[in-house]
């Protein structure tokens, strides 16, 4: 069970009231928030031509990222990713914890790390959060 503070819940709520979409987590970091709404909602969390979408990067004033929920873990990695496609995800099991290994296209490492390493760290608290999983992008 994820537990939420005010913070959380107050940006949910916004979330919800400018997009009508239902949000079941938020993770607030200093340069983005994130927010992962329930399967099926994420055209309406973004809204026509991107309009809800801007709504609430304007009222937070800072990068907002929305992703699709998913009870399956691989699911969920690969909506972490987007439009980035992802060629394969291994998980490995050691004593008590788990390590997800992404591959990508060398061209889409960039992308998959996003600017100072924003996306993979805001996808790796996620899936910490989640699933208790570790995240890493695999070298070739």
């Amino acid at each position: 069970m994820i537990e939420l503070s005010k913070d959380d819940i107050k940006c949910i709520t916004t979330f919800e009231s400018l997009t009508g979409a239902c949000v079941s987590d938020c993770l607030i970091t200093d340069k983005a928030v994130a927010f992962i709404v329930k399967h099926g909602d994420l055209g309406k969390a973004i809204g026509k031509k991107g309009s809800n979408i801007t709504k609430v990067r304007q009222e937070f004033a800072r990068q907002v990222l929305v992703f699709e929920g998913s009870d399956d873990m691989e699911q969920f990695i690969r909506n972490l990713f987007g439009q980035i496609p992802v060629k394969n995800i291994n998980v490995h099991e050691k004593m008590e914890s788990k390590t997800a290994f992404v591959h990508v296209d060398e061209k889409d490492r960039g992308n998959a790390i996003g600017r100072n390493g924003d996306r993979i760290k805001l996808g790796r608290a996620l899936l910490q959060r989640r699933f208790n999983c570790d995240l890493r992008l695999a070298s070739k």
